[in-house]
């Protein structure tokens, strides 16, 4: 018999640091003057999203300074581009499946040598070396058995002390995350997310695959959207301490070409192919 598994730890997040709340607002800014015509309305979403979802502020502290992120399924590439304004070191690679979104977070990082952003399939681009790795809002648009390969693979990428964050939604949850898997369904039925469908899966299912990876949960400070049932969570692999590995010069460089859009059309066969490669 089962045992039912404790929540994932959480401390109570306390008022967001001034370098965290000058990222932000730095930022919102550049969203604001970054629009072109036919893109507005993602610089308008991606400045809502910043002020108001309390995930980035609870996520920046985790990513230590100095340190090299892979943001999977990036979106407009909001988490490089608050690594780059905190000002603390971090160089960002994110690779993105939509290639509208992809384009603008290309677009808002022109200028900006710490932070990449390649359009293309993370099961097919190569992932370059790095100390962390976020993939926030992304696990539920694969079927369950991709899920746990994807958590399979990111634990076996990272090197020992590596960081792992997670944004997920938990499929149990009841009250508001309702509305939230609700609302998150709709996004893909009318295209905005592009994907086949979502598959929601239970936060214990998602954190046995974590300790299967050979990572361990850590303490999350703040809530990072558990309210309506997005749950930030952080792993890590043991062994060096992450701290250590800010400023070592990585072995495989970036690849080359990084923020070139060079996938052709989006289609749903493709889409479904992605979801069903081995």
């Amino acid at each position: 018999m089962n045992r039912p598994q404790a929540a994932d730890p959480i401390i109570p997040a306390g008022p967001a640091s001034d370098r965290t709340r000058a990222a932000i607002a730095e930022v919102v800014a550049r969203l604001a003057r970054s629009g072109r015509t036919g893109e507005r309305w993602l610089g308008g979403y991606a400045g809502r999203k910043v002020r108001m979802d309390h995930l980035y502020e609870a996520a920046l502290p985790l990513i230590p300074a100095g340190t090299k992120v892979l943001d999977l399924g990036c979106g407009v590439g909001l988490l490089g581009m608050l690594l780059e304004a905190r000002g603390q070191g971090n160089e960002t690679f994110g690779i993105e499946w939509d290639r509208s979104k992809a384009r603008f977070a290309q677009r808002l990082a022109e200028g900006k040598p710490a932070v990449r952003v390649v359009c293309g399939d993370l099961w097919a681009e190569a992932w370059p070396e790095c100390a962390v790795i976020s993939a926030l809002d992304v696990l539920h648009y694969f079927v369950p058995e991709r899920q746990r390969a994807l958590l399979l693979r990111m634990g076996a990428h990272l090197p020992a002390g590596g960081r792992l964050l997670l944004r997920v939604m938990d499929g149990r949850a009841g009250g508001m995350a309702r509305v939230t898997r609700f609302c998150e369904q709709l996004a893909v039925g009318f295209g905005w997310n592009q994907a086949p469908s979502v598959y929601w899966r239970s936060l214990a299912e998602v954190r046995g695959d974590l300790r299967e990876a050979g990572l361990s949960i850590l303490p999350v400070p703040g809530e990072g959207g558990h309210g309506l049932g997005n749950c930030l969570v952080a792993a890590e692999k043991p062994g060096t301490p992450l701290e250590s590995l800010k400023g070592v010069p990585n072995a495989t460089a970036w690849p080359s070409g990084a923020g070139e859009v060079s996938l052709p059309p989006l289609s749903w066969e493709r889409a479904d192919s992605m979801q069903k490669a081995p």
